[in-house]
């Protein structure tokens, strides 16, 4: 985004609705869940970096912001740039955290973001556009889920079509906004995003002197609490990842692709094929580790085969006796093989998760 020299900031919007499931007494954010060994908002944050953005809004409500600020202190210690973060007691919703940054982004362009999503592909060819006004560019893609299908008269007023008769097109979670657009979204009645009308939005935006635009993108997904979901976000994450300097040079390990080893992880014996992660201090022995496959720091893999699936920091997957495919096993989990007698399967599973034996 060019306006006059100024760089445009970034807003992310962390909302109420992405804390679930607790652990260890706190409320897990979604927002915070790891691909690629990295917390969603950091490769949102990334992302809005590579696009030209050259400061970082965070909107929340209250509750999250203390593990929000937590967790990006250390992105802040390791870039050396500083987020500011702007909060409300109430549950935030779009319109409060449009509200909340307003006054911090001023007259500037800005890129706003959800938090908890990522588009299939850079943000800068989107973003590179002259921003002589109040402009506003919404992001739309194909939509697989009913529940995030526009409305016929919303596509009908940006002028969309369908991809296909069985995929109609939602909205991303991706605003691009010239300068002084953001206090009339604040302003405007209407919500962004889902079945919306957003006709009286584009009317305040053509008084004001700017263009009301959309572009079609072909994907983007969000993180709602479903594992396939993280998956599908692991996978976009991985593709960014660029080969890590550290490459085993012995103990029987074979590497191919774009493959990232933390100094301190132990690896032996095993194959690993990128694009792949493996964090501080994982331990993996004996094991084939397949593309788009993230190993979190402190996790143990031992003879398994493991193939687009994220191990969470702290797991274990030990002499499972097949490959494990499209799998999420959650922090400091254990899934392993018991050889004793009498043979027989013993599960603990906890709310809402699946198992898949075959």
């Amino acid at each position: 985004m060019r306006c006059s020299g100024v760089k445009p900031c970034g807003v992310v919007i962390v909302e109420d609705a992405t804390r679930h499931r607790p652990r260890k007494g706190h409320v897990q954010i979604q927002a915070l869940e790891d691909i690629a060994n990295r917390p969603i908002v950091e490769h949102v944050i990334d992302a809005l970096e590579l696009a030209g953005v050259d400061e970082v809004i965070v909107a929340s409500s209250v509750a999250p912001s203390a593990e929000i600020r937590e967790s990006l202190g250390a992105r802040e210690k390791r870039s050396g740039s500083a987020i500011r973060y702007v909060q409300q007691e109430a549950p935030l919703e779009l319109r409060d955290a449009f509200r909340l940054a307003a006054p911090v982004v001023g007259d500037r362009p800005c890129i706003v973001h959800l938090a908890t999503g990522l588009l299939d592909e850079p943000l800068a060819p989107l973003a590179d556009r002259p921003w002589d006004g109040p402009d506003v560019v919404l992001i739309a893609h194909q939509a697989l889920s009913p529940d995030d299908h526009l409305s016929l008269a919303t596509q009908r007023m940006l002028h969309l079509a369908e991809f296909t008769p069985d995929h109609a097109l939602g909205m991303a979670g991706v605003w691009l906004l010239g300068p002084r657009a953001l206090p009339l979204l604040a302003a405007s009645r209407s919500r962004l995003g889902g079945d919306v009308d957003l006709t009286l939005l584009g009317d305040q935006i053509d008084h004001a002197g700017g263009m009301f635009d959309v572009k079609i993108v072909e994907n983007w997904c969000q993180y709602r609490g479903n594992p396939l979901d993280l998956l599908e976000l692991n996978r976009i994450a991985l593709d960014r990842l660029e080969a890590g300097p550290c490459r085993p040079n012995n103990s029987g390990v074979q590497i191919e692709g774009r493959v990232w080893i933390h100094e301190t992880a132990a690896v032996c014996d095993s194959m690993i094929v990128g694009p792949t992660v493996i964090g501080a201090g994982a331990r993996v022995s004996d094991a084939y580790i397949g593309p788009y496959t993230s190993i979190g720091e402190r996790a143990r893999v031992d003879g398994a085969e493991i193939e687009r699936s994220i191990i969470a920091a702290g797991a274990s997957v030990m002499h499972v006796g097949g490959r494990l495919v499209a799998s999420v096993v959650g922090r400091d989990a254990r899934v392993f093989r018991d050889f004793s007698l009498p043979r027989a399967l013993r599960l603990r599973v906890g709310a809402e998760t699946e198992v898949a034996l075959c």
